[in-house]
C-alpha cells in the first residue's frame, strides 16, 4: 500500500479559505458545556483562547461522509483510505485576541503529510494549518496533526505508558459523561461517530467506550492555566497525545508553572494513571 499512499504527498500546498464571524451565542455554548460563569458577550470583548474552536464548522454533506462520520474527501482533503481516525497531537500560537463581532478568515493549508506503512500496518499524518485573521491581522495560528490508521495500527495498544513530565501542583479530576462529550462536538460541529455513539465505537471500532475528545482534553489543561494564572496571556500552546481517554471512568488533570510562570507543563492520566497527553503552555 505504501506507492498508493505516498501519491497522497500530493495534496501538500493545496489551500482552502473560508470565513465567519465571532459571536456571543458561541460563547454561551463553550461556557455552558464547560461550566463556566460570565462568557464573553458584548461586541469588542475578547474570547477566551482555544474557543475559536467553535467557528468555521466543518462543510461535508451526508454523500461526502465516511460511515464514522468523518468526511471522506473533497476539496484539499486526501481521500486516504485507511478506516481509523485520530488528532496526534496540535500546536497553537494566539497572536492577536479574536473578539466579539470580528469578522474572520481561515486558510486551511495542508502543510505536510508523513507515511509510515510497516509490519504493524499503515499511518498517514496529514498535517493541517489553519491561519485565522480578523481585520487587525492575523490571530491565530493552528496546526493540527490528523492521523489516519489501518485497523491493525489502530488496535496496536502502547505496551508501556511515558513517564508523568513532573510533580503537580494543580490537579483535577474529570468525570466524563455522554452529555459533555455530545455538547463539546456538537459546538464543533464534529461528527466523528467515535464521541458518541456507544454501539458503534464498541461493535465496529471495538474500543472500550466512548472516545473523549483530545480537544477537549486540551481546552480543560488551557483552562486549567486559566484559573490558576488568571493575569497571564497564553501566548502559545501544543499538545501531543499519547493514549485516547474514554468514558468508562474519570481521568485527571495536571499541571506545574516554571518559576517564572512564563511557561507551564501540563498532563492528562486516563482512569488507570496512564499517561494519555502531554502539553507545554507559554505566557506573555
Amino acid at each position: 500500500m505504501a506507492e498508493s499512499l505516498e501519491s497522497f504527498k500530493s495534496y501538500i500546498g493545496k489551500k482552502e479559505t473560508a470565513t465567519d464571524v465571532v459571536t456571543a451565542s458561541v460563547m454561551l455554548k463553550f461556557a455552558a458545556t464547560l461550566g463556566q460563569e460570565n462568557p464573553p458577550m458584548d461586541k469588542g470583548e475578547p474570547i477566551p483562547p482555544g474557543w475559536y474552536g467553535g467557528f468555521f464548522p466543518a462543510s461535508h454533506r451526508p454523500a461526502q461522509m465516511r460511515v464514522d462520520g468523518q468526511a471522506s474527501g473533497g476539496g484539499i482533503v486526501p481521500p486516504i483510505p485507511l478506516p481509523r481516525r485520530r488528532i496526534g497531537g496540535t500546536r497553537v500560537q494566539f497572536l492577536e485576541p479574536l473578539r466579539i463581532g470580528d469578522e474572520i478568515v481561515r486558510v486551511t493549508e495542508i502543510a505536510d503529510l508523513i507515511v509510515d506503512d510497516g509490519p504493524n500496518g499503515a499511518m498517514v499524518t496529514v498535517v493541517e494549518r489553519n491561519s485565522i485573521s480578523n481585520s487587525r491581522g492575523l490571530a491565530v495560528v493552528e496546526e493540527r496533526d490528523m492521523v489516519m490508521l489501518s485497523e491493525a495500527r489502530a488496535e496496536a495498544t502502547p505496551k508501556t505508558s511515558p513517564a508523568v513530565p513532573g510533580e503537580a501542583k494543580w490537579t483535577q479530576v474529570v468525570e466524563p459523561n455522554p452529555p459533555l462529550l455530545f455538547r463539546f462536538s456538537a459546538i464543533r460541529f464534529n461528527s466523528h461517530r467515535i464521541h458518541y455513539d456507544r454501539n458503534y465505537v464498541t461493535q465496529v471500532e471495538k474500543l472500550p467506550g466512548l472516545v473523549v475528545q483530545s480537544s477537549l482534553v486540551s481546552q480543560l489543561l488551557i483552562e486549567m492555566c486559566r484559573r490558576e494564572l488568571p493575569a497571564r496571556q497564553l501566548k502559545s500552546f501544543d499538545f501531543k497525545s499519547a493514549r485516547q481517554i474514554y468514558d468508562t471512568g474519570s481521568f485527571t488533570l495536571a499541571g506545574a508553572p516554571s518559576a517564572d510562570g512564563r511557561e507551564a507543563t501540563l498532563w492528562a492520566l486516563d482512569k488507570d494513571g496512564n499517561l494519555s497527553m502531554t502539553a507545554t503552555a507559554r505566557f506573555a
